[in-house]
């Protein structure tokens, strides 16, 4: 689809921009093109952080929970925390996030 560029000329009487030149020229975000220029940004942004090590509260979330490590059965995940104590402990942080205890997994 091609897009053009409004400018004062297009403008007609009325103050609105002829049919033909309403939509803006933008080879980027044209199709397929819009959704590699988001992966990019995406993986740019994202890219140190793939060789790092574990901080702060992911040491006792994905190196020290038995669900993650998989040390429980695969229910447990549906059981437990974020942080795989039982729902029903009173220690328990009671945030639930089962699919992503799952991806760490």
């Amino acid at each position: 689809m091609k897009r053009r560029l409004i400018n004062s000329s297009n403008i007609n009487r009325n103050g609105n921009a002829d049919e033909d030149w309403c939509e803006v020229t933008d080879f980027l975000l044209d199709g397929w093109r819009s959704h590699l220029l988001i992966l990019l940004v995406t993986l740019i942004c994202y890219v140190n952080g793939l060789r790092g090590d574990f901080v702060h509260d992911d040491i006792p979330a994905i190196t020290m929970n038995r669900d993650v490590l998989g040390h429980n059965p695969l229910s447990h995940v549906f059981l437990n925390d974020f942080w795989g104590t039982s729902m029903g402990d009173v220690n328990s942080h009671k945030s639930y996030r089962p699919l992503t205890t799952l991806t760490f997994r």
